[in-house]
């Protein structure tokens, strides 16, 4: 990767990683500025929908990023690829600068059959396609390329029915929430797996853009966001069979877990077989301080899973001492490039005492 020059020791420590092998200290990611000051960037597109699919303006900006980057140890130069969201069923999309979302669907009726069928020849659907070969294709052999942010089955019914009455409906209808929620599911693996097609012809390996994850298998993300609303027996009712299926489909799950509403999740997450690394993610206005999650963190590595935390640099010691470093995956940032090597360093220190 011309963005990670050092990719083939890299690539080497993560297939020795994910095929539980110790690299001699845990795998840790490192993102610090590194400015160059000839490089500018792209100037503001007039639309916020332009910074998601108008590839020209999206590869500047990503060239522009990944040139003023330095990325250590397993960090790797990748982008989360919010086009995926675009994939909305019709439904209204809205960009903001930050980030894009799903406006519901009017009198949404969840036993319309029409509704759930995925069409490759659809306007919403070319238009992703056409966006996204053109980013692998610019992508090989330059940064990460793999899949891209798609909600699965379940997020992406809550968004179109609108939070209040998607869980109203798993009350009131549950037979035909359970099927719509798989019917996304399996469109979901459907759009997988030609997104794979196109991806394995310019990259080695698996690559899940939004977590800046590589793997030499196939592997596959997962999450329910809207489950921090679920108890847990909702939870193994409308959820559980999902995670299952992509699991069979694509091998090896990395749940994205996100936010305290739904740590009460973590034990039954840690007993799904398909599932190898849980991410943990705070959430808005909660902290990653390792202290206060190691408890969370211990649970998940005791269970045999990885986990991948995101940890200020100040806390990379405590992480490393108190976890299983054949275990970890930790995601750090540092102000500058020598900051991040002298981590780096630190790290390697820490694991050979």
């Amino acid at each position: 990767m011309i963005f990670k020059p050092d990719w083939l020791e890299t690539k080497q420590r993560l297939t020795d990683f994910w095929h539980n092998k110790y690299i001699g200290r845990p795998c840790i990611a490192i993102y610090s500025p590194d400015p160059k000051s000839a490089l500018v960037p792209p100037e503001e597109p007039l639309y916020d929908k332009d910074r998601y699919l108008n590839i020209d303006w999206y590869l500047k900006n990503l060239y522009y990023r990944f040139s003023n980057t330095a990325y250590s140890g397993e960090a790797l130069p990748s982008d989360s690829v919010m086009a995926g969201y675009t994939i909305s069923y019709g439904a209204k999309v809205q960009f903001s600068p930050a980030t894009v979302w799903i406006e519901p669907i009017e009198n949404f009726d969840i036993e319309d059959e029409n509704l759930f069928k995925l069409d490759f020849d659809s306007q919403e659907i070319r238009r992703f396609f056409d966006f996204y070969t053109k980013f692998v294709q610019a992508g090989s052999g330059k940064f990460l390329i793999g899949s891209p942010a798609i909600l699965p089955g379940n997020d992406l019914l809550s968004m179109l029915m609108g939070s209040e009455k998607f869980l109203i409906s798993l009350v009131d209808k549950p037979e035909a929430m359970k099927s719509a929620i798989m019917k996304l599911a399996k469109n979901w693996i459907l759009l997988k797996k030609k997104i794979n097609e196109i991806y394995l012809q310019y990259q080695e390996g698996y690559g899940i853009c939004w977590l800046g994850l590589w793997c030499p298998y196939s592997f596959t993300s997962a999450q329910s966001d809207i489950s921090c609303m679920l108890s847990g027996e909702m939870f193994e009712q409308f959820i559980m069979d999902e995670i299952k299926l992509v699991g069979k489909e694509f091998g090896c799950v990395i749940y994205h877990l996100d936010g305290p509403g739904a740590l009460h999740h973590a034990d039954t997450l840690c007993k799904i077989p398909e599932i190898k690394m849980i991410q943990w993610t705070p959430g808005a206005g909660s902290t990653y301080s390792v202290e206060k999650w190691l408890p969370l963190y211990k649970k998940i590595q005791d269970a045999g899973k990885m986990v991948m935390a995101y940890v200020a640099p100040e806390e990379v010691e405590f992480f490393i001492k108190h976890l299983d470093a054949k275990l970890s995956y930790i995601v750090t940032g540092c102000k500058t490039k020598k900051d991040a090597e002298q981590l780096l360093l630190k790290v390697e220190k820490l694991s050979h005492p």
